[in-house]
């Protein structure tokens, strides 16, 4: 790993881009130029839970990650073109969007306006319970 200094308005960190954009936070997934939009092909021999698992992170992490609506609609499309490209079913996809969306309790669809509301609650929820073990 290669860590390099910068100065100035805009910082890429792992797989965020951050820019300050007038006094504003501007997020967005990020990618490295030698990204290929590879994931684990939907007709391998793994069980369909981990399939399901790669779709529901990449669409929390979209959620999470992308600061206005209009990024996040982009984003979330350039991922569904990636998992179609690798023979996810279109009704899997749907499906599991959905489901980070009902694992946060949202009830209502995402538009311009309840954006950054829902974009908060999302951040905010615990997606994995965490269960205290007994040694």
């Amino acid at each position: 790993m290669k860590l390099s200094e910068n100065i100035g308005s805009t910082a890429d960190f792992l797989d965020l881009h951050m820019e300050n954009q007038g006094g504003q936070l501007f997020t967005i997934v990020y990618q490295k130029p030698s990204y290929e939009p590879y994931y684990l092909p939907f007709n391998s021999i793994h069980p369909l839970h981990m399939k399901k698992n790669i779709i529901f992170t990449m669409f929390l992490r979209t959620s999470r990650y992308c600061s206005t609506f209009q990024v996040y609609l982009n984003e979330r499309e350039k991922l569904r073109m990636a998992l179609l490209l690798n023979k996810y079913p279109n009704r899997i996809i749907d499906e599991q969007f959905n489901h980070v969306l009902s694992k946060c309790n949202i009830d209502q669809p995402l538009d311009f306006n309840n954006y950054n509301l829902i974009r908060e609650k999302i951040i905010e929820t615990p997606i994995k319970e965490k269960i205290p073990v007994d040694y």
